[in-house]
């Protein structure tokens, strides 16, 4: 059976989540899928990059040929519709990866809405078991296949410069948006010092929000393209936070870690740096069960935590990052999902 996807545009290479689709895009080329739209692009004119959609999209439907398989990628903006409509019209078979759902970020559908939508794929395929087990309490009847963790592909722009670990001060790094002027990043410097401080690495930074300058934790590092930052971050931990707060991630974006994959510790793994993330998180399990870093209820216990990391214990969480970096980079863990959907589809087995 003829197995297709559609390449898209993409409207900037410092947007993280753009950076996972396009791993996406290229994962599924290596496992044997066809690009029936144009190829990737990355044209940031909101215009031009529309009717480019447009017409890549409805190019690809044209060539869509009849009871093939086609994988897609959710969201799309106002596309997703679009697509199946046109192949449930050529009665294909279809494979959603969800990147997102807007339902669980408070923004633009219900709950009812967005499953109802999604429903129409053969097999969606989500980030982990809390967010599987979420569509199955609201009811979704398409089959349902966990990712566990986004691959992340990277090819070397620079040559790789790594300082050595100091185990007296751990350097713990938090890359993506800064968030707004009371995000809990300016909090940082109220803890007690300890054994670490913090390299920022992204958009949205305020030097002005820092309340001693003179006397910080934050060392702010610039802001990159997503599939290039991995060439610049140095550092010993990766951070897996949200919000405003130090004692939780709260608010939508801080919830939504209890649903999904954040990109930023794939980002963090390839990077080969344990992580530390809230023991709420969904990916907790996946950080814990694979012994790649440690987990906190709060960044308040972030000084007691780390004062008690040996150097042992750090490099036995690196070793393992290592192994994980080396699924990330091949692609493996978009490649078992999607046979596993594969067989969903031919055998019509399971949720």
């Amino acid at each position: 059976m003829n197995k297709y996807y559609i390449a898209r545009n993409y409207r900037s290479k410092f947007d993280a989540a753009g950076k996972a689709k396009m791993d996406c895009e290229t994962i599924l080329k290596q496992n044997g899928w066809q690009n029936i739209g144009f190829n990737q692009t990355w044209i940031s004119n909101a215009v031009l990059g529309t009717i480019i959609s447009v017409v890549g999209i409805t190019w690809a439907l044209l060539r869509l040929k009849r009871k093939s398989i086609l994988c897609l990628q959710y969201p799309l903006n106002k596309f997703y519709k679009y697509i199946l409509w046109g192949a449930r019209f050529k009665e294909c078979k279809i494979i959603t990866i969800v990147h997102d759902v807007y339902a669980l970020k408070g923004r633009k559908l219900t709950t009812e809405q967005e499953i109802k939508m999604l429903s129409k794929s053969g097999v969606l395929i989500l980030h982990n078991s809390s967010m599987r087990k979420w569509f199955e309490e609201n009811s979704c009847s398409s089959k349902l296949v966990d990712l566990n963790i986004f691959d992340y592909l990277h090819t070397p722009t620079c040559e790789q410069k790594r300082t050595p670990v100091n185990y007296r001060d751990y350097r713990i790094v938090f890359a993506g948006g800064m968030g707004g002027k009371k995000s809990f990043i300016y909090k940082l410097d109220d803890f007690k010092r300890g054994n670490f401080r913090l390299d920022l690495y992204g958009v949205g930074f305020d030097d002005n929000c820092i309340k001693d300058k003179d006397n910080t934790i934050l060392d702010y590092k610039g802001r990159f393209l997503s599939n290039e930052v991995i060439d610049y971050i140095d550092g010993d931990f990766g951070l897996v936070w949200y919000g405003d707060e130090l004692d939780t991630c709260e608010g939508f974006t801080g919830q939504y870690l209890r649903y999904n994959n954040p990109h930023k510790l794939s980002l963090y793994v390839q990077c080969e740096m344990p992580i530390i993330i809230w023991d709420k998180a969904a990916m907790a399990d996946f950080v814990i069960k694979n012994k790649i870093g440690i987990t906190v209820s709060s960044l308040s216990e972030l000084t007691y935590k780390m004062s008690l990391m040996t150097q042992n214990k750090f490099n036995e969480m690196k070793r393992n990052a290592i192994v994980v970096k080396k699924n990330l980079s091949e692609g493996y863990y978009l490649t078992v999902a999607i046979d596993e959907s594969l067989l969903k589809l031919r055998y019509n087995i399971g949720t």
